[in-house]
């Protein structure tokens, strides 16, 4: 809404500077107008009394005439109507005019003039009166400024009351049209960038609007159905990547299998054997099919967890224990651990701590760190991994503030790597290993299963002292 607050900020700005305008020039038109009407009131009447002034003097003499104006002032009204002479030698002399001599002078030329004593808060209106003396007289009209101002400020006051209320008036207006064309659409607009921000793409956003707002929220809703288009062909890919991934492990892992399988079909087939010649009789029946059926149970577990591990299927969350999950990666990599002459050292059984995670997409995390890890180490050496709570503050890319993680560490001791094999290590198709051995899709893979669980892995090295890949997962219910 603060866009439509500027909105409605400026437009009443605008409209009270327009009406601030348009008030002073109707106020300024006005005062003159009321000055000029006035002017014209005191020039009429004074020409009036003049003419008969004049015609009274010439016919009676001067006291006639001056009976005469006296008793035409008693009737003006508001206005003060007297006998001046222009010519008077002393200015306070009860005959002397009030407004200045400079002021007069236009009177030698024009019938009527004007002036104003601020002193006394007078307007003054001078009509010179020829009358059969050597001097030169005028009637004096004086008319309070009181009456003026009075006039003017009620003027003003209708001005700004005029301005006011065209302001508030504009207020409301742009309000009313401010929210329902700006302020919610705009609103609606940044809560849907809010969810796609989030990766919420669902629900179009829908503004009935025939405008700028409406084209965007058209753009908005079109660039929706592309992203969620563009999001469905990069799971897809995503999940043939890590199946391809999987199948590659199986791979490694299917060779360690086929020996491991070995000796229980040994054992399996010499005691079926025995049992089949009649080599054993009564108690030793029972226990030789006894000892079939355990190692052919041993030999279904191992296919069954080499398939759990093969088949592609969606990111189910749920809680798991990491470290017992780790221990069951070991055991299924045992074998390639023993053909590298690597010890694998699980995570200690009493480590039990809980993650909101997909068993399957963390086992394939954790199978890939252990073989690659395996696969660094030089015989002999040990291949550890360590689950363990931590408090600390995630990444940039992750984003957000400190909280509990859960992580597990896979510490070999290889030859390491140097830091700008280190900046590349999670690129797609990056490898350090000999033609033939690896593809470079393992680590890229894991990368992006641990970010879509919201965490990360983080990466230690030292050239000659071997490498720990930690990944960092949220913490889950105990």
């Amino acid at each position: 809404m603060r866009l439509t607050r500027k909105f409605i900020a400026a437009l009443v700005v605008g409209v009270a500077l327009v009406a601030l305008v348009q008030g002073w020039f109707d106020y300024q038109r006005d005062r003159d107008t009321f000055e000029r009407q006035l002017h014209n009131e005191s020039a009429v009447l004074g020409r009036a009394i003049g003419r008969g002034v004049a015609d009274v003097w010439e016919r009676d003499g001067e006291a006639a005439a001056r009976q005469f104006l006296e008793s035409a002032a008693s009737k003006s009204g508001r206005q003060q109507v007297r006998w001046v002479w222009l010519d008077a030698v002393e200015p306070g002399s009860p005959d002397a005019p009030r407004a200045d001599r400079l002021a007069l002078a236009p009177l030698l030329v024009d019938q009527v003039v004007t002036a104003r004593d601020r002193q006394r808060r007078l307007e003054l209106t001078y009509i010179r009166v020829v009358v059969p003396e050597q001097r030169i007289g005028a009637i004096e009209i004086a008319q309070s400024l009181e009456q003026i101002d009075s006039y003017l400020a009620a003027s003003l006051r209708t001005q700004l009351l005029g301005s006011a209320s065209a302001v508030t008036i504009a207020a409301l207006f742009a309000l009313g049209l401010g929210v329902v064309f700006i302020g919610r659409p705009i609103s609606r607009l940044a809560d849907k960038a809010r969810r796609v921000g989030t990766g919420d793409l669902s629900g179009p956003l829908q503004l009935r609007q025939r405008d700028e707002l409406g084209e965007l929220a058209t753009e908005i809703n079109v660039m929706c159905d592309r992203l969620a288009e563009a999001r469905s062909a990069r799971e897809t890919a995503t999940e043939q990547l890590r199946h391809a991934d999987r199948l590659m492990t199986v791979g490694k892992l299917a060779s360690g299998l086929a020996h491991e399988l070995g000796t229980p079909l040994n054992v399996v087939r010499g005691r079926a054997r025995l049992i089949v010649d009649g080599e054993v009789e009564g108690a030793d029946v029972v226990d030789s099919a006894r000892i079939v059926v355990e190692q052919s149970e041993r030999m279904t577990a191992l296919i069954r967890q080499l398939l759990d591990f093969a088949r592609p299927r969606a990111l189910q969350k749920t809680a798991i224990d990491l470290a017992a999950l780790s221990r069951r990666v070991c055991e299924l990599v045992a074998t390639i651990a023993r053909k590298a002459a690597v010890t694998l050292v699980p995570p200690d059984a009493s480590a039990a701590l809980t993650v909101e995670a997909d068993d399957g997409a963390v086992s394939q995390v954790i199978t890939n760190l252990v073989v690659n890890a395996i696969q660094a180490s030089r015989e002999g050496s040990a291949v550890e991994l360590v689950v363990r709570a931590v408090e600390t503050l995630p990444p940039p890319y992750v984003g957000g503030a400190a909280t509990s993680w859960v992580t597990i560490g896979v510490h070999d001791h290889g030859i390491g790597f140097d830091e700008r094999t280190r900046a590349r290590v999670f690129e797609p198709f990056f490898t350090t290993k000999a033609a033939g051995d690896g593809t470079g899709l393992g680590l890229s893979v894991s990368w992006g299963i641990v970010r879509e669980h919201g965490g990360w892995i983080d990466v230690v090295s030292t050239p000659g002292a071997g490498a720990t890949f930690t990944v960092y997962l949220p913490r889950g219910p105990t």
